[in-house]
């Protein structure tokens, strides 16, 4: 089901705020958010009706505890692919491709962001999620300090209709999400689940610059990284595995495994 708006807040926020009254796997659609957000509490630069703002309502099963969310924002992201492989189907394009965490990229370009909002219940699960996603679509220019946006319309030439995007991608979300609940550790669909994700990260082979955000606080094999770049400093670096909790796991040039959490590293567009 797919309630749509002509103008929200956020449609994050409308969600949250109405969560008893829907139906899980409720998607809800602006054609204009006056305070969306994105990672990090970044501000989404979208054209009024330009482009799909939508938000999803998913419970998790039990087994999708708070360590294990991460497998929510995989979900996300390959059902994102998943959407945008048949939007794109009849046009060239570049790769389509998930940047580590979860923002959707075509090239070296951003097409699409992802926010997901979790509420831990009492007892210490997650109650509900809130599945936000930014795509670009018929926007041409940006006038953010986004340093890479893209949006569908460069590769269609042409416009497309936002409604129909919009029941491609919540059916897309829904199936995706919903498929989380065969995911139970050491699973056929767990198993599947990681190796779409790994296998659709962006920059998934060969060694490529990044930056250093700030010294790393992540598990093993990176608890100490003698001689760890300073902030600011770049270093070269390849993907190995990304955790079931997110880290991903790098090696360097020299050979040695370091693992990252998330806003420790960037990477260096050229």
């Amino acid at each position: 089901m797919v309630i749509r708006f002509e103008k929200l807040p956020s449609t994050n926020t409308y969600i949250k705020e109405h969560a008893g009254e829907l139906e899980p796997y409720t998607a809800v659609t602006a054609s204009f958010q006056s305070a969306g957000r994105g990672q990090r509490g970044n501000s989404w630069e979208s054209e009024p009706g330009k482009n799909l703002l939508l938000s999803m309502l998913f419970v998790p099963p039990e087994h999708i505890v708070p360590a294990r969310q991460f497998l929510i924002s995989q979900a996300v992201s390959t059902g994102m692919l998943y959407s945008l492989a048949k939007l794109l189907v009849k046009y060239e394009t570049p790769p389509v491709t998930v940047k580590w965490p979860n923002d959707i990229y075509i090239g070296d370009r951003k097409v699409a962001g992802i926010l997901i909002e979790n509420t831990i219940s009492a007892e210490g699960g997650i109650a509900r999620s809130i599945v936000g996603v930014g795509l670009n679509v018929n926007q041409r220019v940006f006038r953010s300090d986004a340093p890479n946006p893209v949006s569908l319309i460069e590769f269609t030439g042409m416009e497309l209709d936002l409604t129909e995007v919009a029941e491609t991608v919540a059916d897309d979300m829904a199936m995706f999400l919903g498929g989380l609940k065969y995911c139970h550790e050491g699973s056929e669909a767990l198993g599947l689940l990681r190796s779409r994700y790994l296998a659709a990260l962006w920059r998934s082979g060969g060694f490529y610059p990044y930056v250093a955000l700030k010294a790393s606080a992540a598990p093993a094999p990176t608890a100490v990284w003698a001689g760890m770049p300073s902030k600011g400093d770049t270093f070269e670096a390849e993907i190995v595995e990304v955790a079931s909790d997110g880290p991903v796991t790098m090696r360097l040039r020299d050979g040695s495994l370091r693992t990252f959490a998330f806003k420790e590293i960037a990477p260096v567009l050229s």
